[in-house]
């Protein structure tokens, strides 16, 4: 069900504080989502999830706009919130989304990141190149090839989020319109496509906005056994102390990015985490 223009309802509906998941879903994705999690923690929780995609379907729109828009909704709901969510890119706006709540009430939500990153060009073009393999099976490998090579090259020549974003969002609609004539599929249904896909773009270009990691550093970090996601980046290129130093504690599980958010043993430890955060306010009251 949405909640508005700006949140989807994902959780239950009992008295507790609300909480909130930053992360971009779409129709056909691969990854879990946190209604996968929750549904899997069983707190009955009330939960919101953002919508990216209802704010902007293009390049240009500035993180400021997908916070204020996210922050005003909830403060005029008036509805307590115990804990925010961020999934990967996610993570830099969950950070930042909590800050702006701890100025609005007494408590400080719980910030807990899944995979946390900062948005970056090779996260970005990764995206990109699973995206357009979606296509491979109606227009070829062949032209799939030549897409991802020149994705790629793009990616080479500038550390411009946006620069590269443009570029792959141009070459998605390239192949995508040439498997959609293929198909004969109508407006509708080729428009739900490619705006799905250049809202992502525009989600990640902005986030690419937050510079700094500092607010990390009160958060809880829940780490998947990838190597090139989240904290295991820095591991892999030989970073362990600073992976370690970048966040209050961390949680690792044995698990692949993409199922992180459906991973049992996540979904344990988070509940207990909620379930922890419940008491410790209640012997503060």
């Amino acid at each position: 069900m949405q909640t508005n223009d700006a949140w989807l309802d994902i959780g239950g509906n009992s008295s507790q504080g609300l909480v909130l998941a930053v992360d971009f879903t779409a129709t056909g994705r691969p990854d879990a989502r946190f209604a996968d999690l929750l549904e899997l923690a069983a707190t009955g929780r009330p939960a919101w999830e953002t919508l990216p995609q209802a704010i902007a379907t293009d390049l240009g729109t500035g993180s400021a706009t997908y916070l204020d828009r996210w922050f005003e909704t909830v403060r005029a709901s008036g509805r307590p919130v115990s804990a925010v969510l961020g999934f990967c890119a996610g993570a830099t706006y969950a950070t930042a989304l909590a800050e702006r709540i701890t100025q609005w009430q007494e408590h400080a939500p719980q910030l807990i990141l899944f995979d946390p990153e900062q948005a970056n060009a090779l996260g970005l073009y990764w995206q990109f190149h699973l995206s357009l393999n979606l296509f491979e099976s109606i227009v070829g490998a062949e032209e799939i090839g030549r897409a991802t090579a020149a994705g790629h090259e793009v990616l080479e020549s500038t550390e411009d989020l946006a620069v590269l974003g443009a570029a792959l969002i141009s070459l998605f609609r390239e192949v995508s319109s040439a498997a959609f004539d293929i198909l004969d599929l109508d407006e509708e249904t080729r428009a739900e496509f490619t705006d799905s896909f250049t809202a992502f773009v525009a989600y990640v270009v902005a986030a690419g906005e937050f510079r700094s990691t500092d607010g990390w550093a009160r958060a809880v970090a829940f780490s998947s056994a990838s190597p090139h996601s989240g904290l295991n980046r820095l591991r892999n290129a030989g970073q362990e102390e600073a992976a370690r130093s970048l966040v209050a504690r961390e949680l690792r599980f044995d698990c692949e990015h993409k199922d992180l958010l459906r991973d049992e043993s996540a979904a344990r430890a988070l509940a207990e985490l909620l379930t922890a955060q419940d008491l410790a306010r209640q012997i503060r009251m």
